[in-house]
């Protein structure tokens, strides 16, 4: 069997893995991190993103990380949660050949928390038999980047999705506008919250435009002008 190089990867992958960034929340395993440093050298990756990681610069990670020290040592790190995740292989590629994206990756023992989830477009689920499904973290990474590294289907036009900032922009207005509304007054301020949060993730699926973004803030803007003030 002969071993495949980044040439070989999928056509659709090839221009969206420099694009990709795998973020770790968290890692609490020095070895966890080298396997992972590992796992993207294997597929091409070489973004690694740690959010207030353990001690990682040691020899358990160095031995994990065997032939992928650059990956471990040039990993960029941060104190908290500052990045966002775009899931679902196809739309990874899709997005990432004209978009950064981050691929959230939780802790080992409790993966991503409550607050932490909200901020993903979408979530990514990997197929387990269900008597044992969960994957040690360099597993999950590898499955991932693997999936993206052999990726190869057909694609539909390239879109340029909005920044961040304008999406947040647009569930603050979308939130002030059902408040207006007075919807899910009946069920109390957690069912609105899972309202909101079944609104993200429709919305984050699709990948909105800027202009897509402006319609529905338009939209919005009428709602509120037509609704009586209280």
């Amino acid at each position: 069997m002969r071993r495949r190089h980044l040439q070989d990867s999928g056509p659709a992958a090839q221009g969206a893995i420099d694009n990709i960034s795998i973020v770790l929340v968290e890692p609490q395993s020095p070895g966890n991190v080298g396997s992972v440093a590992r796992a993207m050298k294997n597929t091409g990756f070489s973004d690694l993103v740690l959010i207030n990681p353990c001690d990682y610069r040691n020899n358990e990670a160095y031995s994990f990380a065997c032939k992928a020290d650059d990956v471990l040592l040039g990993a960029r790190r941060f104190p908290d949660l500052v990045l966002t995740l775009a899931e679902g292989v196809p739309k990874i590629v899709e997005l990432a050949s004209r978009n950064s994206v981050s691929i959230l990756f939780g802790r080992e023992d409790r993966g991503l928390t409550n607050e932490e989830i909200p901020l993903c477009d979408m979530l990514l689920e990997i197929p387990a038999h269900p008597d044992y499904p969960s994957f040690n973290l360099s597993q999950a990474v590898m499955l991932v980047c693997h999936h993206i590294f052999t990726f190869g289907g057909d694609r539909g036009p390239v879109i340029k999705t909005a920044p961040r900032q304008e999406l947040e922009k647009m569930y603050a207005h979308l939130e002030e506008t059902l408040r207006k509304l007075d919807y899910g007054e009946k069920g109390g301020e957690h069912l609105l919250e899972s309202i909101l949060r079944s609104f993200r993730r429709l919305f984050g699926r699709t990948g909105l435009m800027q202009k897509e973004i402006n319609m529905l803030r338009g939209i919005f803007t009428q709602i509120e002008d037509r609704t009586p003030k209280k």
